[in-house]
């Protein structure tokens, strides 16, 4: 495969899971503050995500006719960017906390 297509391919996985993703951060609020929300919230978008991909994929090339690995490496990898991120920006909002440690 081309740079070009890999990089298309990226971009593609890397829109929809973090959209997906802010969906069931929506839908889980009130865990505000806690990182099994964060890692909850995008194990759930990449098996969401990456089951659509599946599907469709097997739906438009009738089989496994298509780089179904590549994409499934492409959708995680970029799942786990979003976690990175989600995690990173609230350990330094300091919105983290531990679940012992609340009163």
């Amino acid at each position: 495969m081309n740079f070009v297509f890999e990089v298309g391919f990226f971009a593609a996985a890397f829109v929809p899971t973090f959209l997906v993703s802010r969906i069931f951060f929506r839908l889980s609020k009130r865990w505000e503050g806690h990182w099994q929300r964060l890692a909850l919230a995008n194990l759930a978008a990449g098996i969401v995500c990456m089951a659509i991909f599946l599907i469709s994929g097997m739906w438009f090339a009738d089989g496994l006719d298509f780089p179904w690995l590549f994409g499934l490496v492409n959708f995680a990898l970029a799942q786990a960017i979003w976690l990175a991120v989600d995690l990173y920006s609230d350990w330094i909002n300091n919105r983290l906390t531990n679940h012992d440690s609340q009163a």
